[in-house]
């Protein structure tokens, strides 16, 4: 019997063709991280996405094979509360007939992670921030927590004539581009523990489709530093 609510399986079966799916290999040394997409859930029975065609399918292609434990990661592209469902699981077939696809084993057990479920989401991630003035200043920075339409950082103290001016904050995810969202310091206050690091509260100025895509790569992005599954 699943172990998983009635309610959590529900919305993860409805999960539209063509969901983002992300996908961690693991290996002796570092897991290898994959991208596809969403072919089609078959409710109790298996997972069927889309093989890649990308230099890093290539480079993981001696992995790509039946009773291979993999991680399973889809991003809910519609929920505009950054829904990601997880879980592992093993290939269980290639299949290359219809199409390239992989099926993968129906999860035992799955997690799910929303922000709606938090006011301020703690995370840990190194960032950037970049003043848009004229001198285009740049901050090292640490994500701290992030929020449906801000975040909160902790860096040097900025100086008071760029406090005024956006930013942009950008976040470096392993394997691809840099993802970036314009914003504005709304608070700051020390940090603490600390005597001389602030930390300042951000708010996304940015439309709705741009927060969504960078809480999403956020997300994504702590989860598979940290590995959190269900076991």
């Amino acid at each position: 019997m699943s172990q998983i609510a009635p309610e959590l399986l529900n919305k993860f079966n409805a999960l539209p063709c063509q969901t983002e799916v992300h996908l961690q290999l693991p290996t002796a040394t570092k897991p290898i991280r994959l991208r596809s997409r969403l072919i089609g859930i078959e409710p109790g029975m298996c997972v069927i996405i889309s093989r890649g065609t990308d230099q890093h399918w290539e480079m993981a292609r001696e992995l790509i094979r039946e009773g291979q434990s993999i991680v399973v990661r889809l991003v809910n592209e519609g929920d505009p509360n950054a829904t990601i469902f997880a879980y592992r699981g093993a290939i269980s077939k290639l299949m290359s007939t219809v199409g390239r696809w992989l099926v993968i084993d129906y999860p035992r057990n799955l997690q799910k992670i929303s922000l709606r479920q938090h006011s301020r989401l703690p995370i840990y991630l190194n960032c950037r921030l970049q003043s848009l003035g004229k001198q285009a200043d740049t901050f090292s920075a640490i994500l701290k927590d992030l929020s449906l339409n801000g975040s909160g950082i902790v860096t040097e103290e900025i100086p008071h004539t760029l406090r005024q001016q956006p930013f942009k904050l950008e976040l470096t995810i392993e394997g691809q581009k840099a993802f970036a969202i314009k914003t504005r310091i709304c608070n700051q206050r020390l940090e603490h523990g600390s005597s001389s690091r602030m930390h300042y509260g951000l708010s996304f100025d940015a439309s709705e489709r741009e927060k969504q895509q960078f809480i999403e790569a956020a997300l994504l992005e702590i989860m598979q530093r940290e590995n959190k599954l269900p076991s």
